[in-house]
């Protein structure tokens, strides 16, 4: 055997070679710490958290800047989603106001832009319904109207509200929760059907049914 070359005995199987790889010794020089969250952002992500930060502090020259570079964008998105619109401005207005009001849930893994999207999406989401709502109550209420005598054209908004209330009462109840539903909160037919666990074409039914009783009542008041 050559000298300075250990003998390998039975007692030198796989599992002792095994031991002594576990006990090799590893250098500082040979461990590579990983990289740390600041090192693994970039530039641009660095500098959108610290603008958020100082925004979030209440930093008026941040949240400028914030208004600044996004307000184009946000104005532009208005206005392909709702077209010409008297209220864009005061629509701009209420988004920043709501992204301001929304910075301490802004958790950085989007961009600014991504984020202010989804807040002009979601607020012209919630636009789209209030007006949908508001004409669809003064439908209802046109349609009251229209069933009602000569001599009472002339009544008041508010008289003309609570007589529609009036008769809407003396509807049957699953009749009129379906009505209310459909004119009074602007809900499709298909919400309808998910709230009451009804099918749609159930739902269809009894609107076309209430709106008959109520052209009926209309017409006895």
């Amino acid at each position: 055997m050559a000298p300075g070359v250990p003998s390998r005995g039975p007692e030198t199987d796989g599992a002792s070679s095994a031991v002594m790889l576990d006990s090799v010794e590893i250098l500082p020089s040979d461990v590579r710490p990983l990289p740390t969250a600041d090192e693994a952002e970039t530039p641009e992500r660095r500098a959108q958290r610290e603008l958020i930060g100082q925004a979030r502090a209440g930093d008026e020259r941040a949240l400028r800047i914030i208004y600044e570079q996004h307000e184009h964008q946000v104005r532009g998105h208005l206005h392909r989603l709702l077209g010409r619109d008297s209220e864009i401005d005061d629509l701009v207005q209420i988004v920043f106001s709501r992204a301001f009001a929304a910075l301490d849930s802004f958790e950085g893994k989007a961009t600014i832009s991504t984020w202010m999207y989804r807040i002009t999406i979601n607020t012209t989401h919630n636009v789209l319904r209030q007006r949908f709502r508001r004409d669809r109550m003064q439908r209802a209420v046109r349609w009251f109207d229209s069933g009602r005598g000569a001599d009472r054209v002339h009544a008041s908004k508010l008289e003309a509200r609570d007589e529609a209330q009036r008769i809407l009462e003396r509807l049957r109840p699953d009749l009129r929760q379906i009505f209310v539903l459909y004119h009074y909160e602007g809900l499709t037919l298909q919400e309808i059907s998910a709230i009451i666990e009804r099918p749609i074409s159930t739902v269809g039914d009894r609107l076309t049914r209430a709106r008959k009783e109520l052209r009926e009542l209309v017409g006895e008041g």
